[in-house]
């Protein structure tokens, strides 16, 4: 068994302890809630302490061994380059621990890879080099991973949420008066046990359609990574998972993001974490996350306030960590409190802008980048149709799937999905060809039944020349457009044309028409510009 703490602390601050190639000439030791963490060169080891905190019990050897192997097995879905292994602390003869024999196992430890500080999200954030482009990799990395990962729905039934939140408020009642006040404790707890209760139908689809998965379950900025020497374009790594609970690891995948998301408010960035949230549900195609999300930033915010009082009454804790947490812990408190007055009062005025256009126009492509600089979710008939089918966004679909019932029901998912962003308070963008004055209504008609702005954008291509090009191209070699899911080339555009409802004065106001025959930017320009003339108040949120 391990002997006295202090001792193996202070036994593993020395360099001779470890059996590195080379001399190890400095050692520097992290302290958290439930691990010490030495580092060593270009080498970190994690050592778990002995410590029951309720949600987690390491008291015995045997339990840190076992959390050791299940750390490193876990973190290596996301991280496999990164965890190393798991690796014996010896009591050797001279009458001290160290990271290698001869003698007694008594500890174990993790045996990390150091990632360089510099190179984790916090720290770019830090020096204004995070931005919304690697922050979309981070949204579709993790979406591919949720994607795969084992559904887990008994962990996101409104049940086992309760309990987590009874937990939750019962464990902060000692930090009341020094870190947290009674005013936003209770308005806090009134605030996600009444969403819960009233939203309870909400919650126990997204158990049905399989949003429940096996997740991460501490995504925080200082556990995401943009290695240096992977290439500017290079997935990002996550480290650090909850490894210990399986019923914090374990939710709805809106928990997930929502930690970044809060991370990113909490530092005053909104736009940043808006516009995560939408390509998150864009790789996902999960709009419904809207529905829960103001409750899951609640919660998040909530749970790392927790983690930080803890750490303010731990005794072990440093002076200088201690007032940090101390701090840390009453910013998390009240952006806790805030999401729960913001969820229940909204500043901003929700929005919806329809982009049609005929195939090929380049509609999609002047979406996406309405969608980028806005920071808002785009909902795509495209790939809303082979969603619907089953299908993978690059399938080839059958005809029949544009035949008339097909398109009635495609048109009515995409505004049910922009219903789901508009309930939450949030602005979308549709991209379809909206061929219909129709369907431009039912659109309109969807805005103002939510309280929100509408804007009609016509994306329209002056050369007809450019126009065939793009779609014959298509058909020779494919759409170069890694993003769409449009099947549309030129030998449908002459019937297409014939059914095409032109835009006319009886459509919805506002609206504009939009050369797309030139360099996207140049397209988005002007709709920009077109948006900013037309007063109506739609505008991406603003870094503080």
């Amino acid at each position: 068994m391990t002997r006295e703490p202090s001792k193996l602390v202070s036994d593993l601050l020395r360099p001779e302890a470890y059996a590195l190639d080379g001399a190890a000439t400095n050692v520097s030791l992290r302290t958290t809630h439930s691990s010490w963490v030495f580092v060593v060169g270009g080498h970190a080891w994690k050592v778990k302490r002995p410590v029951d905190l309720g949600f987690l019990d390491f008291r015995t050897a045997e339990a840190r061994r076992l959390d050791c192997e299940q750390e490193v097995r876990l973190n290596r879905r996301l991280a496999p380059d990164v965890y190393l292994g798991v690796e014996p602390i010896w009591w050797t003869p001279a009458g001290g621990h160290a990271l290698r024999g001869p003698g007694e196992i008594v500890e174990w430890a993790v045996h990390m890879r150091r990632l360089p500080e510099a190179a984790s999200a916090e720290a770019l954030l830090a020096r204004g080099a995070l931005d919304a482009g690697m922050l979309e990799r981070v949204a579709k990395r993790l979406a591919v991973f949720l994607g795969r990962a084992v559904e887990a729905p008994e962990f996101g039934t409104p049940a086992a949420l309760a309990r987590n939140l009874e937990e939750n408020f019962r464990q902060v009642v000692p930090f009341v008066g020094e870190v947290l006040d009674q005013d936003t404790l209770e308005e806090v707890r009134a605030f996600q046990t009444g969403k819960l209760r009233d939203d309870h139908r909400r919650f126990e689809a997204r158990v049905a359609e399989g949003h429940v998965r096996e997740g991460h379950g501490d995504l925080r900025l200082e556990h995401v990574y943009f290695l240096p020497g992977d290439g500017d374009q290079a997935e990002p790594t996550f480290i650090d998972c909850i490894e210990f609970n399986e019923r914090f690891r374990c939710g709805d995948t809106t928990a997930e993001i929502a930690f970044l998301a809060m991370e990113l408010e909490a530092v005053r960035r909104p736009d940043l974490a808006a516009g995560l949230l939408a390509r998150f549900a864009e790789a996902s195609d999960d709009f419904g996350l809207y529905g829960v999300l103001d409750f899951y930033l609640s919660y998040r915010a909530w749970v790392r306030g927790k983690v930080a009082a803890f750490l303010v009454a731990d005794p072990g804790t440093p002076t200088e960590i201690r007032r940090r947490k101390r701090d840390e812990a009453r910013r998390d408190f009240a952006l806790a409190r805030s999401f729960a007055a913001r969820s229940e009062l909204r500043l901003a005025r929700p929005f919806v802008i329809v982009v049609g256009g005929v195939i090929g126009s380049g509609k999609s492509t002047l979406a996406r980048a309405l969608g980028r600089q806005l920071a808002a979710p785009v909902v795509s008939s495209d790939r809303t149709r082979k969603r619907l089918a089953g299908l993978e966004p690059s399938a080839r679909a059958d005809p029949e799937l544009y035949d008339e019932s097909s398109r009635e029901r495609t048109y009515a998912d995409v505004l049910r999905r922009a219903g789901e962003v508009l309930s939450a308070g949030r602005g979308v963008i549709l991209d379809a060809t909206f061929s219909t004055h129709r369907w431009r209504h039912s659109a309109a008609a969807a805005a103002h039944t939510a309280g929100a702005a509408f804007v009609f954008f016509e994306a329209e291509c002056a050369s007809p020349e450019i126009l065939r090009a793009r779609l014959a191209s298509r058909r020779r070699y494919g759409d170069p457009d890694p993003l769409s899911a449009s099947d549309a080339t030129d030998e449908l555009l002459p019937s297409f044309l014939r059914h095409y409802e032109a835009s006319d004065p009886s459509d919805p106001e506002p609206r504009f028409t939009v050369d797309t025959s030139g360099p996207p930017d140049q397209a988005v320009r002007l709709a920009l510009r077109d948006l900013a003339a037309s007063g109506v108040p739609i505008a991406p949120p603003e870094a503080a």
